[in-house]
């Protein structure tokens, strides 16, 4: 049981770390297509006297505006996205703060390997409630922040519990 709380603690860390990651990566996707958008609406580049001399061009450029606008929900996280991510994230920080608990007490012998298991079942079925979210949210995977994560996750895990 004991390898089982520490599979599930290294887990819950790298969840933790990818999520943090992730989120961060999706929010600056939201905000570079936010500038952009920004920048070639009506009051920004599209608003130049230039443009009256070449209307083909800025008629063709405000459609693809406006087409990525239309799109946007498909290639870009929506801010409820955004916060559904930020709520996993939370969950995860709380959820290895519980199973880092269960270790110590199981280490420090404050808890035997019965009480070790009920407590950890207890703790591993509130994960059952944000899966949901999760297989929502997080559809595909970065291989790079994936790799980023396991990183941090190794030298977290190697400088607090070695």
């Amino acid at each position: 049981m004991r390898e089982r709380v520490w599979y599930e603690l290294a887990q819950a860390k790298h969840n933790h770390l990818y999520c943090m990651f992730i989120l961060a990566y999706r929010r600056k996707i939201l905000n570079v297509f936010n500038i952009v958008i920004l920048g070639f609406s009506s009051a920004g580049i599209m608003g130049w006297a230039f443009w009256k001399d070449f209307p083909l061009v800025a008629c063709i450029i405000v459609s693809l505006i406006s087409l990525l606008k239309l799109i946007s929900p498909h290639i870009v996280p929506s801010d409820k996205q955004i916060d559904k991510l930020d709520e996993i994230t939370d969950f995860y920080f709380d959820y290895f703060n519980k199973l880092e608990c269960l270790w110590f007490d199981f280490n420090s012998k404050n808890i035997d390997e019965n009480q070790l298991q009920t407590q950890f079942y207890k703790i591993k079925n509130s994960e059952k409630k944000v899966n949901k979210s999760v297989n929502e949210i997080i559809k595909l995977h970065n291989k790079k922040l994936v790799r980023k994560a396991e990183i941090e996750c190794n030298n977290y895990l190697t400088r607090t519990f070695n």
